[in-house]
């Protein structure tokens, strides 16, 4: 548009209705996540790019892909790709409510699959494909070298197996497939059947872990065996770290075979802090609002759980552009 057509285009906004104005500032905004996601995707082309059909690192310049993507082509095997080519982004038909869907996990206050599918025009199950290749792709977010004071403690949620056809299967072919091994979590209620007391096989152990310059992490554990927390802690805690639990006796027997010093707090009869510096109320926190994140999901089915879990501790850190950002980053190398 050269400049007296925009000139002309803006003397013009004064004399637009209110409901003219709302339907040109939703069109900007969503122009302006258009190009947010394209400027994301060719973030990753600097220079010459390498095929990656081939791997020929020279390429020319081959128009734009239908969604406004930079597209190149290579002389030596002559197929086409673009910046995408090969990520988690890749057939993308719309980026610019991809980038919304993004930047929504990453707000204040995510909203539903159902409830952002109807403000951006998409079925559901499209947010909800989408949500878990952003999710897939945050895997392993946190810190993975803990040092200084570190608080490491565990949080329980129920096994969920959402989803899943086993009572369907049951009931149509017994014989082939025997009866699950626990009813569904409401059928506890309805028939008044006592829920299984304790800490049981059905409550899945994450465990989070926290360090006084604000690096956080959480593992969903496969089991409640020490072996498994043990080789997280070995895995994530440094040489100087100071480790700080409650009194489940596989923390002490860790500290004492790394010779890590260990305080343990007894989160019933205390001292809940010890010489006013060790103590499990950051990680006391942290699961607070990882429960508070977790309970408009409803109870994700369990093998989701690790996703979720990544997803928690990735907007735990940083700021909200910072977040975005990285995901973005995270998505075009995956």
């Amino acid at each position: 548009m050269d400049a007296k057509l925009f000139r002309r285009l803006c003397a013009t906004l004064d004399s637009l209705t209110g409901p003219q104005l709302k339907e040109l500032w939703t069109a900007l905004r969503s122009l302006d996540a258009r190009m947010q996601a394209i400027g994301a995707i060719e973030k990753r082309r600097e220079g010459a790019v390498a095929c990656p059909h081939c791997s020929h690192d020279r390429s020319t310049r081959w128009g734009s892909t239908r969604t406004g993507v930079q597209r190149m082509r290579c002389p030596s095997c002559r197929r086409t790709f673009s910046s995408s080519t090969g990520t988690a982004v890749a057939r993308i038909h719309s980026p610019a409510r991809f980038h919304q869907v993004v930047a929504d996990m990453f707000c204040d206050h995510p909203r539903s699959c159902r409830g952002l599918g109807r403000a951006l025009g998409l079925d559901k199950m499209t947010i909800w494909r989408w949500r878990q290749k952003i999710i897939r792709a945050l895997g392993g977010s946190g810190a993975s070298n803990l040092g200084g004071v570190v608080e490491a403690d565990e949080k329980f949620f129920r096994e969920s197996r959402k989803g899943s056809r086993e009572w369907v299967r049951h009931q149509r072919d017994p014989i082939n497939h025997p009866k699950p091994d626990r009813m569904r979590w409401v059928d506890y209620k309805r028939t008044r059947t006592k829920l299984p007391a304790g800490i049981s096989k059905y409550q899945i152990p994450v465990l989070t872990m926290a360090d006084r310059a604000g690096a956080r992490r959480a593992d969903v554990l496969p089991d409640h065996s020490a072996p498994p927390l043990m080789a997280v802690l070995a895995r994530c805690l440094r040489g100087d770290a100071v480790l700080c639990s409650d009194r489940d006796p596989a923390y002490d027997f860790f500290a004492r075979q790394n010779g890590v010093p260990h305080y343990r707090i007894d989160a019933k009869k205390g001292p809940f802090v010890i010489d006013k510096a060790f103590h499990v109320q950051t990680s006391n926190s942290l699961h607070d609002r990882f429960e508070r994140f977790m309970e408009p999901f409803r109870g994700p089915a369990t093998k989701n759980l690790p996703g979720y879990a990544s997803w928690f501790i990735a907007r735990s850190v940083r700021t909200e552009p910072e977040r975005v950002e990285d995901a973005w980053d995270r998505l075009m190398a995956a």
